[in-house]
This record gives structure tokens, C-alpha cells and sequence, in this order.
């Protein structure tokens, strides 16, 4: 394993996109099978989803941007074009006091009139405690406060409709090289929301970034109304090509092509040759020859895992970054990735509704747009 201790999450993203072996995927378990109480219904909702990334993620929003950042009519169109659901981004600096764990009143009030508006338009909304503090999460006073806090939220949440209202632990915990840790805690955050919330279904994901290689670490909850869930970027040169905060590697890569061969990659080796350590990431990408079958080979070990546990899986993050890709390439990775989930059954919400390495939404001239590219690749409908 890697030491990930003194990884951010680029470079974690980064190696895991190498790790993906060329096997083949065990069959997923068929809903009748499944180990869960988790209703059917429920799970049809999460089939198609986008993450609403910056409505309640950023501090420093004044009110109004907190009270209507997305409108009723944008609510509808999300049902309009094919979403089922929404994975609503929460940070907990937005609605937690961080000493006490209490509720920051406002902005409850807030999340509570989102929340209504995006049920009212049809939309499951998965409350999803976004957190990015990764100093916090292992600090036991901030553990003591948040489990608090989730009390709180539970059972505030609760009022609403358990059919259109899922509740995630948090995002992508870390937890490098103490993943019992994790798991300790994942078990008291469940247990303190399911008291506080007794019908509505959690959500949870496994440590080292929730990516596919933590469910393998994470320990079943004993609850059975749960969902697990991971986030995929998988092959990294391809996803964040040009991206300039995901490391020096990536920066310089441009028309990165998708699927990948030696002889696909060749044309652009000679422009990188002032860029060794990018050069020599591009070589791997072209000699490991990712394609759908690669894609699905990559969710193996997670599909596997969910089959042997007999639970529900969902994807909750997955996207391309645009600014340096080609539009029939990030095409043909959508369809891929889209069709491997759909194969399995597991539900997904694209990166994001709101920002570019998905639907990127959108106003021009009055009307809302978004990336058609990406819509049309999920099956989602543009306008």
C-alpha cells in the first residue's frame, strides 16, 4: 500500500487510478438477494443523481445566496431532463458550531426550505455532511461535537418524508493507516442518527477518500438500512487532465484521448518532453489501455464487495475535468462508466450538477444550461 499519511487527495486520486488490475467482474446481487431493508423505491430514486456542490459548502455566502441559490424552476428542470435525486453538499463549518456541536439556527431553517424545494420539484434529497477538514476528522473534541451535531440534524431531519430524505455520514473520510478508527466511528454516527432518525436510510462509504479500495477496510453497520457508497475518477490523466490544483503531473496534459492505447497517446509524447514526470504518466495511461472493460475491472473488488455482503451500492462522485478534453472523448467516458454502473445495478450522482467536471448548470441569456455533452452520455435528457 501506499503511504497515504502525507497524501492529499490529488495524489491519492492520482495512484488509485493505476491500482485497477484487469479482472473480471463477479456478478452484483440481484435486489431479492440483497441483505438490507433498504425499500425498493428508495433505491430507484438513486439512480440517477448530480451533486449540488455549492449551495451550503462555502463559507462567507451572504443570505440570499444561502435562501434561493437554486430556484424552484431550476428544481423542476433537474426532474425534467431525468435526475432523480439530489446528493445535497453540506459542509459542516455552514451549519455546525464547531465547539458545541449546535445547529447554527439560520442556517437549518435554510437547509430545511432547500430541502422542501427540491421535494416539491420530485427529488429525493440525500443530505450529504461534506466534510473537507481532514485535521478535524481525527481530532476527537471535533469527533465529540459532530456526533453531537448529528443528533440534532437526525431529528431535526426527520419530519421529513424517509421515501425523499437519505442522510450521509460524511464525505470521503480519510482516515489513512487507522482505518478500525473509522470504523468505530461510522458505527457511533450511525447509531446516534438512527436513534434520532429511526426510518430513514444512511448512507456511509469506507476510508482512504471513499474511494472503492476503502469498502474493502469498511465493516458492515449492523443496521440494515443502509446504503454504501464510493467516488471514482478512475484513469486520473484522463479525468483531470490540465487540472491546475491536482499536482504538477497533470497540468501539462492536453487532448488527453479516451480509450487509451500506446498509439493514441504517441502523438502528444513530443510536446512533453520539457515535462518528464507528465510524460512518463501519459506512456502508463496509453500502455494500460483503459476502455470500458478497463472501467469495469476497476469497480471489481467493490462490486464484489457489496455481492458478498449482499448490500446496496452507490456511486456518489465521478466526473471529468473539461477544460483540456476533447468533447467526443469525455463523451465516450460518460457512456462507458454510465454503462458500467447501470450493468450493476448502482445508482450514481455525477460531479456536479453545478460545477464542470459534470453538468456544469448554468445561465445564459436568462435560461438554464447545461453541458450536453455529459447529458446526453448519461441518458439524460439536454433541454
Amino acid at each position: 500500500m501506499w503511504n497515504t499519511t502525507l497524501m492529499d487527495r490529488r495524489d491519492f486520486l492520482r495512484l488509485t487510478a493505476l491500482a485497477g488490475a484487469s479482472l473480471a467482474i463477479a456478478p452484483a446481487a440481484s435486489a431479492a438477494e440483497l441483505l438490507t431493508q433498504v425499500p425498493a423505491g428508495r433505491l430507484a430514486r438513486m439512480a440517477t443523481g448530480a451533486n449540488v456542490c455549492r449551495w451550503f459548502r462555502f463559507p462567507g455566502r451572504n443570505p440570499e445566496h444561502f435562501a434561493n441559490y437554486i430556484s424552484e424552476e431550476e428544481a423542476g428542470f433537474m426532474t425534467h431532463i431525468g435526475l432523480k435525486h439530489v446528493r445535497l453538499c453540506v459542509a459542516p463549518p455552514i451549519i455546525m458550531d464547531r465547539a458545541s456541536g449546535n445547529i447554527i439556527e439560520e442556517r437549518g431553517k435554510q437547509l430545511e426550505a432547500a430541502i422542501e424545494r427540491f421535494h416539491r420539484a420530485g427529488l429525493l434529497v440525500l443530505v450529504d455532511l461534506h466534510n473537507e477538514d481532514r485535521a478535524a476528522e481525527l481530532d476527537p473534541a471535533w469527533q465529540e461535537a459532530f456526533a453531537r451535531f448529528w443528533g440534532l440534524l437526525a431529528k431535526r431531519l426527520s419530519m421529513f418524508d424517509p421515501e425523499l430524505t437519505m442522510l450521509e455520514i460524511i464525505n470521503e473520510p480519510v482516515f489513512a493507516h487507522r482505518a478500525e478508527e473509522w470504523n468505530r466511528l461510522n458505527a457511533r454516527l450511525a447509531s446516534v442518527i438512527r436513534r434520532n432518525a429511526p426510518r430513514h436510510t444512511i448512507v456511509t462509504s469506507g476510508p482512504d477518500w471513499g474511494g472503492i479500495d476503502g469498502l474493502k477496510k469498511l465493516k458492515v453497520l449492523p443496521d440494515k438500512n443502509v446504503v454504501y457508497s464510493f467516488h471514482c475518477y478512475d484513469p486520473f490523466p484522463f479525468t483531470h487532465q490540465g487540472a491546475t490544483w491536482a499536482g504538477d503531473a497533470v497540468k501539462p496534459l492536453r487532448n488527453v484521448p479516451y480509450p487509451s492505447n500506446p498509439e493514441a497517446v504517441a502523438p502528444l509524447l513530443p510536446a512533453l518532453e520539457g515535462f518528464p514526470a507528465s510524460k512518463r504518466m501519459l506512456e502508463a495511461y496509453g500502455k494500460q489501455r483503459w476502455n470500458k472493460t478497463r472501467l469495469a475491472a476497476r469497480f471489481h473488488q467493490g462490486i464484489e464487495w457489496g455481492a458478498r455482503n449482499r448490500v446496496p451500492l452507490y456511486c456518489g462522485e465521478f466526473g471529468v475535468f473539461p477544460a483540456h478534453c476533447q468533447p467526443e472523448d469525455r463523451a465516450r467516458w460518460f457512456h462507458d462508466f454510465g454503462q458500467v454502473l447501470a450493468d450493476n445495478h448502482i445508482g450514481w450522482a455525477v460531479w456536479g450538477w453545478d460545477e464542470g467536471f459534470g453538468l456544469n448548470r448554468r445561465i445564459v441569456d436568462g435560461k438554464l444550461v447545461i453541458d450536453a455533452v455529459v447529458a446526453r452520455a448519461l441518458g439524460l435528457r439536454t433541454r
